[in-house]
């Protein structure tokens, strides 16, 4: 008989990773609010249509999705990014109806695309991203950099660098993807295959081909800055001075499209520099879109957002090594030597993990010596010893065991001999060994 495994592509998250997976959670999330972000959570299926509008030559839309059909027979695809099911929230729940100039939200959860896994990506992973929907501005554009750079910074991640660019209006877009279809269609014999396709149904999608990118013909095809609008490089400079104000430094980068068909405007990523294979990898990435909601059937609404990539952060911050101390052991260990005093440990527990610290016993040993062993697998840092005499005379015994020392003191002193640290609250605090 088989063993049991895990989809290829996918990872189980337990102990310390889960804590690092959590503490990443919390990070990004208590860090956008200040922003003023608020939570929005959306089911991780949606009708496909909704991925559709996309844009029907990314490679998200023609290559990854997961998609089938339910029992009855409508097409369901599993989100394959975070933008597009926002966006139809947004409209569905009528959101835009509310006074708010900006409507700004975030998001975590799983993505799910079909992709060949490799460093940093996985067939099932995670997105911690943000949309903010209402005036187009600049200066709306440099705020969500800004709190995409404010999360990186409370991460304590080094070697993060800014790569910006315009895309431009539809209408620089239009003209910039003549210029490009009339360019590369002198090299047809040298795309690859899916750049071909590209080159008929989105040609800027060429610029971001993984394959062809040191070809001399790409270095050499047309930059997006010779078509733009005056309207869309006097934009793109005022977020270039937004972002010199707050001194966050940027690469401009003229072959930054992004792989999703609705971006207009600002685009940008936050790229990896490093000596492995990570190097130039982006762990967050995003820009304007200045017609989604209005191709998705809602009113004509700009909007900007962003999204980083959670297992690309683990592996980084794991590389770097930056991570806060992450405690998943419990702090108190508490050894009962009879039965009634095992009761009494219960009550013990209970009382302390409502002062909010880690506490944990044995269910079944009372002989001393199974109880350290368990102790001492679990890492703690004091334990708690009640006994018969302890019991009777409402005294404790606490061992430091980082300090080996131990006393027995008066169980209603007890607090006054743990590190303040480890409580929450010390006012209010009554053991009574009578509570029921």
């Amino acid at each position: 008989m088989s063993t049991i495994q895990k989809i290829k592509g996918t990872r189980d998250f337990f102990d310390l990773d889960a804590e690092k997976f959590r503490y990443i959670e919390q990070v990004c999330s208590n860090e956008i609010k200040k922003f003023g972000f608020k939570e929005m959570i959306t089911p991780i299926f949606e009708n496909t249509a909704v991925f559709n509008r996309l844009g029907e030559q990314s490679d998200i839309v023609t290559k990854e999705m997961y998609s089938f059909f339910d029992r009855s027979n409508r097409s369901i695809t599993l989100r394959p990014e975070g933008t597009a099911p926002v966006v139809r929230a947004f409209i569905e729940n009528k959101i835009y109806a509310n006074s708010i100039d900006v409507n700004k939200y975030f998001y975590f959860g799983p993505i799910f695309r079909y992709e060949r896994p490799q460093a940093g990506r996985y067939r099932q992973f995670h997105q911690f991203g943000v949309e903010a929907f209402g005036n187009s501005t600049a200066i709306l554009d440099v705020d969500i950099i800004l709190s995409a750079w404010t999360i990186i910074e409370k991460l304590n991640l080094q070697n993060i660098v800014l790569k910006i660019n315009t895309i431009g209006d539809l209408s620089s877009r239009d003209k910039y993807q003549k210029a490009l279809v009339e360019y590369f269609n002198k090299y047809t014999d040298k795309l690859c295959n899916d750049c071909k396709v590209r080159l008929e149904k989105n040609p800027m999608r060429i610029l971001d081909c993984k394959v062809d990118v040191n070809q001399d013909f790409m270095k050499n095809a047309p930059k997006i800055k010779d078509y733009l609008s005056q309207e869309s490089i006097d934009y793109f400079n005022e977020v270039l001075r937004g972002l010199d104000t707050f001194g966050i430094k940027y690469e401009i980068d003229e072959n930054l499209v992004r792989g999703l068909d609705y971006y207009t405007d600002t685009v940008f990523e936050f790229i990896i520099k490093s000596d492995d294979e990570l190097n130039n990898l982006a762990i967050c990435a995003g820009g304007k879109y200045g017609n989604l909601v209005k191709d998705l059937n809602g009113p004509d609404i700009p909007g900007v957002g962003y999204a980083f990539g959670v297992e690309r952060l683990i592996e980084l911050m794991d590389r770097q090594n930056v991570w806060p101390s992450l405690k998943i052991n419990p702090e108190i260990f508490i050894m009962a030597l009879d039965e009634q005093s095992k009761i009494e440990a219960q009550r013990l527990a209970l009382y302390l993990r409502k002062l909010g610290l880690k506490v944990e016993f044995d269910y079944k040993n009372i002989s001393m010596k199974p109880q350290f062993r368990l102790s001492e697998k679990l890492n703690v840092e004091y334990i708690l010893i009640i006994g018969e005499n302890e019991r009777k005379e409402n005294l404790i015994t606490v061992k430091d065991v980082a300090n080996k020392t131990q006393v027995t003191i008066p169980i209603s002193d007890l607090l006054n001999y743990l590190p303040y640290e480890l409580i929450n609250a010390k006012e209010g605090f009554c053991y009574d060994e009578n509570a029921q």
